[in-house]
Formats: C-alpha cells, structure tokens, sequence
C-alpha cells in the first residue's frame, strides 16, 4: 500500500494508517494549522474501509472543499481542502509518499458526504449481519484514544453535487471499531461496546464489573438494569437503579424494546440491531440547538422573542447583551430550569424538554451566586457534593477518587485544604465549576461567572472555560465582560427586547454591527427605533452562521408533561448528609457557634437583673410576678428565630442548584429542623436554668418539679420559634431584608403575650393573640408558677389560660406545638416557590 502525505503550511506528515491525526491549531494537535479561522481542534483524520477519511469535529469556521462545506470529505493524491473558511482559511493537500503531488487538474474528484442525513433518514436501518471491518482499519482503541469522531455543521454541497449515498454506507450492525451514524442525531459515532445477545438469556447492565456490559460512570449503579430475551422480543428492566432506566426518553421499571428504541442508561444509549447490543457514549462531544425559543411573562412582557441558534461541539459561547435583554432568562430555557412558552431545545438532536429527566444529569448549570458552604473546606465541600449527586451504592472511595480528578483537572489541587471563604473570587468560580464537573456534564452553562473579578482574574476564568471546551465539551457563558471575547468561539448578542442582534466568529461582531467600541454598541441599544434583529436576520452572516447549521426538530411533548430527575440517593441517605455537612459548617464557623453558646446565657442573666418579688407568697401579693416569665418568653422566642432567619435565603442558590439535580425538599427542610432544632432546644434549656438559678418557687408544678416544666416551654417555644425565623428567611428576597422582619415579630410576641396587656375577652385582639407562640408559652408558664394567683387583679379575673391544671397546660403546650408544625409547612410550600418549574410537582 503506498503511504499518503498530508501537506500545508510548512507541515508534511507521512500518514500512518494504524492511527488517527487531529487538525488544528492547537500546539498540541498532530497537524498543526496555525491560521487564525481555523479552530483549536479542527478536524480528524483516520483511516477507514481501506481509505482516508477527513472528518470535521464541529468546528466554527468549517471545513471546504470544491468550495462548499463538508462535513466528511474521503480524501487521497490530490485532494484539496480548505479549514476555517473557503477563501482565507488553511489549505491542505495530500500526495502520495513517493511522488510530487499530481496537478490540480489531474486529481481524482473526492466524494463527499453530508453532514447529517435528513430526519426522516435518520431512524435506524434494518438489521443486517455485522461486518468484520478491513484488516487495513486501525484498532477500536487507538481511533477513540486518539480523536472520538464528533458532529459538525451540514455540509453545503447541493444534492447534485453530492454523492449518492452507498459513497460510505451506514451499517446497521457493524463490529466494534467502526463508525456509524447514531440513530435520531444523525451523528458518526463510534460504538463504546457491542454484544451478540442472540444466545444469552439475560444481559446484566450496570457499574460493577461482574455485569455482561458495563458502565463505569459512577451515575450509573452498580446493578443498574437487564435485558431479559424473551418469546417474542426483548425486554428491558430496572432494577432498583437510582437514575432508573429510560426508554426514548421516558423511565421505566420494565419495558418491551425494538430495534426503534433507544435505552438510556446514565450517559449511555444502548439499541438493539438484530441479536447485537450496541452502547453509544456519551463523551461530552454534543451539539446544542435553540430553535424559536420565546419567553412570554405576565402582561404580555416579551422576554425571549423567537431566537434560533445552534452551539457546535467543543464551542465555547460568549452572551452578552445590555441588561433586560433577556440573558438569564435565555440561560434557564436552554439548560430547562425555565422551559419556553414556544419553541424547543435539542440536545443532539434530542428534545431536551421532552427528555429532561434523561438528559438533566448532562447539563451543568454554574449560577451567579456562588453554590458553596463558605466554611467548608475545598475538598470536603466536593465529597458533600459528590455524595448528594451520585447514587447511594456508590463507594465513597469512588467518590473521593471523582472529586481529586476533577481538583486535579481544574488546578486545585493545592487549594484542596482551604476554606472556601478564604479563596480568591476567581478561585471560589473555580470551585462552583468543579463541583459541575463532577457529574462530567457534556453541556456547561455559567451566568455571569466574572461578576465582580479583576481584569486578572476575569481572563483566567474565560481561559479555564476555553480549556474544558476545548477538552470536549460544549461551554456557554453569559458575562457583562468583553474584554476577553477573542477566545470564544461564537458571540452572541443579545438586544433590548430578547432579540438576536448579532451570531458568529467574535471578531466579525463590531464590523457588523458598525461600531468600533462595546461601549458604543450598548449606547445605541437605547435606540428603539433600530431593528437590530431584521437587520441580521437580513445578512448573509445569519444565512452562515445560524440557517445552515440548523436542524428542524421532530414534534415534542408539552414541557409541563416533563418528568423531573430522579433522586440520586435515598431520603434518609439524603438527609445524613445534609445533616453531616450542615454540623460540619457550624463546627467550622467559630463566630456563629460563640454566639450559640452565650447568648443564652447572657438572657439568663439578663432575666437574673428584673425584679421577681416572691413567687411563693400569699394571692394578689406580687405585681411582678410575670416579669420574669416575660423575659424567658422573649428571650426564647429571639434565641429560636435568631439562629434560622438567615439560614434559607443564604443558601438559596445552593437550594435551588441542589434541588435541580434531584435534592428532596423534605430532606432539606427536616435538615434543618433537626439541627436548628437541637441547637435551639438546648438553649431554651439553658436559658431557663440560668435565669432560675436560686430563684425559690413551689415544690410541684402542674404535674411534675416546676424547673422541668419551665424547661419544656422555653425550649416548646424556642422550637417554634425557630420555624417561624425560617418562614420569614423563606420569604424574605435578601439577606439584608430579615433584621427589620425579625425585630417586628419580636415585638409582636411582646404586646401579644399577654403579660403586658390583659387579652382575654378583648375582640379582635385576643383572636389574634392566637396565632402568637408567646401567647401561649407564657400560659403555661404561668401555670407551672400559678402567677396568675400572684398578681393583683383590680377589674379583671385572672387570664383563664393561666390556670393551673393539667388540661389547660397541655392545651397551652399543644397550640404551641401546632403553631410550629403549621409554619414548618408554610415554610415548605415557600420553598417550592424558588424552585425550578420542573421539580415544583415533587
């Protein structure tokens, strides 16, 4: 066989076909072209069926030849093709080894084939025997080690030109090694596995090692689901898996299966072919579609109008825009937390709305606010993660191994000890997109990830995106920042009105815009009267960049029939290690947990200052009696609503975040509950002990030493307490917002508990001293005390809740309890308010 030489640009690489050879203008590529349009990693070359193939990897430029745009190009002596663009970008030749290159005019025309073969194309072929692939092909591992073969813009070649279809057949049940196209994507794709099912009984699918075929993603569990061959067909079953197991998209637990039907396990597609199961992984390498995306809210306000644009694979995509022009909202349609009104979003050529719950787990989302336990450390923060994202019966080694991969990957491996709150602003970003990582997200989103940085920092942050793009997988970042443009891929410019302005190369932005200056270009979006989206709409950059690139999406389901993702972990699995992660951050925060342990003391004490008078005198003989019961009341109702007010709105983003990905909202609620109300019981005990300490009452309360029962109440109250400080966190929008909130509730149970103003039998004031925990805490107080025997009633009789019986104390305790069960509740529903649509059903 004579050896093929590729040429251009001062390279000249003789071709060995026992290998592959990426294209691009990275350093790093096998064939460097360093020409400004072409792309970091442009294309692959590999030999195939006994022959050259030139295979672009979703570049933005594009690859040419004969002057239109190919996606896979059969390549031999005299070939020539084009990289970046047709008439600036890199020409490359091929020529046989032990010859000059023959003349233009002499080669052999190559055959070209489409990018994507139409939809109605795309529906797996009928089964036919699998073929053993040339002894010339190259090994299965040394073709994906070397250069995974990936999907990339359709080619523009017209049907007259192009080739007919036998020019490089799909196989319907090729061996392992070859390359075909995978069904519903119209993607080349090499198989990860296949397996002749033809005279097995059951295959096992799963993360162990003992199963027929397996999947080492650690999403997937270790027993995950089965074929079962069966009379008649194929079926498929879960087993217990914590991701489940999904058939075109939909969960099952046991499902009949056609060579039609596409099995989704973790970031695998399996399809039956005749008596073969073949798995396609998914390696990151995937393309993203917006197709007619509009976004319409209360009032008619249009926040996204009909935008249309695809992100090829390994492209990292820069959106900007002035503010109100619909940039977050475009990044919750896209990664789904916020479907669109109209319109839909293909992941591969899938309807990411449509199958959510599948492909949920491969979009990672970085918000603005930063997603983290500041108390935590680094390392310790990502195994929390790790345990909250993967399923129960995954090791906690595996997990540890994940978390130093993804610190080794992302340059912290020497932060790993650190507590987040002592990292840099562009560090802390780094740790929001490790703890992504961890599930190997093929899509990642960022809103606004260089808010606030140094124009230091702010350019390491787009560097390290432009490298976990260029590692394989699609990137989109919406910033305020343009000084760092250069490095993306694709730009676009959102306008006033959730409009396209502008899509394509950054470079060609300011040019069609007709500015030399963002800050000119933001100015003018102030213009009403400018049509900024008719105008590219109009261009031929629209024509290039968006219309010939897009692929239109087979019909989808309603996005509020979507299934919300499964929970990676069981409910107590979940809350151990919120509870775990929540002691280990008030642990850590020594000024938090100083102010735990003396503030109730110093209420203790505070209440040791107020004059008592004699708690076991005569009837009617002590006027202030009740003072120091007002101040157990109050200093039990600040300690409780103190230590949660701030807890949810703090941790909001992290909520949300969590909850996107399959957290139970009861498991986060009852997290709190427990520890807050630990903490809080305990100093409603102590305040109680140190503000009575000496102080002399009756041997026997209501039923039992009347310390005990003074104990009980403070830390009843204290409890309740603290739901309704988690309520108004719940409801409160800031963090700055819950003090005033926290100050007037406070003095709500003052004037409403009854010891300043006389309640009983006073309409409207009394109904509405109901609803007040002090109210009734003070009451049975009261009772353990009998301080309503104590003080002098001039007109009024004594307050009836006061009295001391066992049944109006379990009355007075019972309210009390109730109250704090109905704000947990309220607090729950509040909750789901600032949940993604998607998971508010569960």
């Amino acid at each position: 066989m004579t050896q093929l030489v590729i040429e251009g640009h001062g390279v000249s690489v003789p071709l060995d076909p026992g290998r592959s050879y990426r294209l691009g203008r990275d350093p790093r590529s096998d064939v460097v072209i360093n020409v400004d349009r072409v792309s970091r990693a442009h294309a692959v070359l590999r030999f195939e069926s006994g022959q050259w193939i030139l295979e672009d990897m979703g570049s933005s430029g594009g690859t040419y030849h004969g002057g239109h745009r190919v996606q896979r190009v059969i390549v031999g002596p005299g070939t020539r093709v084009v990289l970046g663009d047709p008439a600036e970008g890199g020409v490359i030749t091929f020529r046989m080894a032990a010859q000059a290159p023959p003349a233009p005019a002499q080669a052999p025309p190559a055959q070209t084939v489409p990018a994507r073969a139409p939809l109605a194309q795309a529906r797996p072929a009928q089964a036919r025997p699998a073929q053993a692939p040339p002894a010339q092909a190259p090994p299965a591992q040394a073709r994906s080690a070397q250069a995974p073969p990936a999907q990339a813009p359709p080619a523009q070649a017209s049907p007259a030109q192009a080739p007919p279809a036998q020019a490089l057949p799909a196989r319907a049940a090729p061996a392992h090694g070859m390359t075909v196209r995978f069904p519903r994507t119209g993607q080349w794709r090499e198989p990860a596995a296949v397996r002749d099912v033809g005279g097995a009984q059951v295959v096992r699918i799963g993360r162990a090692p003992e199963n027929d075929m397996v999947v080492t993603d650690l999403r997937v569990s270790r027993r995950h689901a089965e074929l079962r061959i069966m009379a008649g067909g194929h079926e498929i079953v879960d087993v217990g898996s914590r991701m489940g197991t999904y058939v075109n998209g939909r969960r099952v637990q046991q499902a009949r299966v056609t060579p039609n039907d596409l099995i989704g396990i973790g970031p695998s597609t399996f399809q039956l072919v005749g008596d073969t199961l073949m798995e396609y992984a998914d390696t990151g390498e995937v393309c993203l579609q917006a197709h007619d995306l509009t976004v319409v809210v209360g009032g008619g306000k249009v926040l996204l109008d009909h935008v249309t644009f695809p992100v090829g694979e390994k492209c990292l995509l820069a959106v900007i825009g002035p503010s109100g022009s619909g940039k977050s909202t475009l990044l919750r349609a896209l990664t789904g937390l916020r479907p669109a009104d109209q319109g839909v979003v293909t992941y591969d050529g899938r309807d990411l709305y449509r199958d959510y719950a599948e492909l949920s787990s491969r979009v990672g989302l970085v918000p603005q606010d930063d997603i983290l336990h500041n108390q935590l450390t680094v390392r310790r923060a990502l195994i929390y993660a790790a345990e909250l994202r993967f399923p129960d019966d995954t090791r906690q080694n595996e997990r540890k191994a994940r978390v130093d991969e993804v610190l080794q990957q992302l340059g912290l491996d020497n932060r790993k000890d650190n507590r987040i709150s002592s990292l840099s602003g562009g560090q802390r970003k780094r740790v929001s997109v490790a703890l992504e990582l961890l599930t190997k997200p093929s899509l990642l989103f960022l809103d606004e990830p260089t808010s606030g940085l140094d124009p230091g920092l702010d350019k390491s942050v787009m560097q390290m995106l432009r490298g976990l793009a260029d590692d394989g997988r699609t990137v989109a970042v919406v910033t305020h920042s343009v000084a760092n443009l250069d490095i993306c891929d694709r730009l676009l410019v959102m306008a006033p009105g959730g409009k396209i302005a502008y899509f394509g190369p950054p470079a060609e932005a300011l040019p069609f815009l007709g500015f030399t200056d963002w800050a000119d270009v933001f100015l003018a979006f102030d213009d009403p009267a400018r049509d900024w989206a008719g105008e590219y709409a109009r261009s031929p950059a629209y024509q290039k960049y968006i219309a010939a690139d897009m692929i239109q999406p087979v019909s989808s389901r309603a996005p509020e029939q979507r299934e919300a993702p499964p929970k990676q972990q069981s409910w107590p699995e979940q809350l151990s290690t919120l509870v775990r992660r929540y002691c280990r951050g008030i642990v850590a925060d020594r000024l938090f947990l100083g102010i735990t342990v003396a503030l109730p003391i110093v209420m203790g004490l505070l209440a040791r200052v107020v004059p008592t008078g004699n708690l076991m005198g005569p009837p009617n003989s002590n006027g202030n009696a009740a003072n120091l019961l007002l101040i157990l009341c109050i200093g039990g109702c600040l300690t409780g609503a103190a230590n949660a007010v701030r807890e949810l709105v703090k941790e909001r983003a992290i909520y949300q975040r969590e909850r996107a990905v399959g957290l139970s909202r009861s498991a986060y609620l009852c997290s709190k509950l427990l520890v807050l109300g630990l903490i809080t019981v305990a100093q409603g005990v102590v305040l109680t002990y140190v503000a009575m300490l000496n102080v002399e009452t009756y041997d026997t309360g209501v039923f039992t030493a009347p310390l005990t029962e003074l104990s009980l109440a403070v830390a009843l109250l204290s409890f309740t307490a603290m739901t309704v400080g988690l309520l108004i966190s719940a409801l409160a929008k800031t963090s700055e917002t819950t003090m005033p909130l926290l100050v007037l509730v406070t003095l709500i149970q003052l004037v409403f508990c009854g010891a300043l103003v006389h309640l009983d039998g006073k309409p409207v004031m009394e109904q509405l001293s109901w609803l007040v925990p002090a109210r009734w805490a003070l009451a049975a107080l009261a009772g353990t005390l009998d301080v309503g025997q104590l003080i002098p009633h001039i007109q009024d009789p004594p307050d009836p809740l006061w009295s001391q019986d066992f049944g109006t104390w379990i009355l007075d305790m019972g309210v009390l309890a109730v109250l704090g069960v109905v704000c947990s509740f309220l607090v729950a529903r509040m909750l789901r308010r600032h949940e993604p649509a998607v998971m508010r059903g569960r």
